[in-house]
């Protein structure tokens, strides 16, 4: 098994504490309203917390994510994606590290498509947020 790491830093017009709630606690709501051609429905089994397990059904797919850190002090949030139609074949499960399949090799354009991804999620939700400030 391989492993990539890639990081990436994104400037919001947003709080940071009104940001990590839409996306850690209040994903089930805010995604399908901001990315409602890319997210179907969201949902979450748990409470939130470590251990919680959220469902995203996707246009053209499906993505599970456990949650393994919640830390709202500091903003952080790490999770899981161990099944999903982003998986793809060359990709065991991702958690901001990358954890290939075999020898499988990741190309630079496939992290650069899913840095590019992730950063559209952010600014859709950004802007969800921007266009409804009565939101928290």
């Amino acid at each position: 098994m391989g492993i990539v790491t890639t990081e990436r830093e994104q400037v919001c017009a947003v709080a940071p504490a009104t940001l990590y709630k839409a996306m850690a606690f209040d994903f089930g709501k805010v995604l399908p309203k901001a990315m409602p051609n890319f997210v179907k429905r969201a949902e979450i089994i748990g409470d939130g917390g470590p251990g919680s397990v959220k469902n995203l059904i996707l246009a053209d797919g499906y993505v599970k994510q456990k949650v393994d850190v919640v830390d709202e002090e500091n903003y952080v949030y790490h999770y899981t994606v161990d099944e999903g139609s982003v998986l793809l074949e060359t990709l065991e499960k991702c958690t901001i590290t990358y954890f290939t399949k075999g020898d499988a090799q990741l190309t630079q354009e496939f992290l650069k498509a899913n840095n590019e991804t992730s950063t559209a999620f952010t600014k859709a939700v950004v802007d969800y947020l921007l266009g409804n400030p009565d939101y928290n």
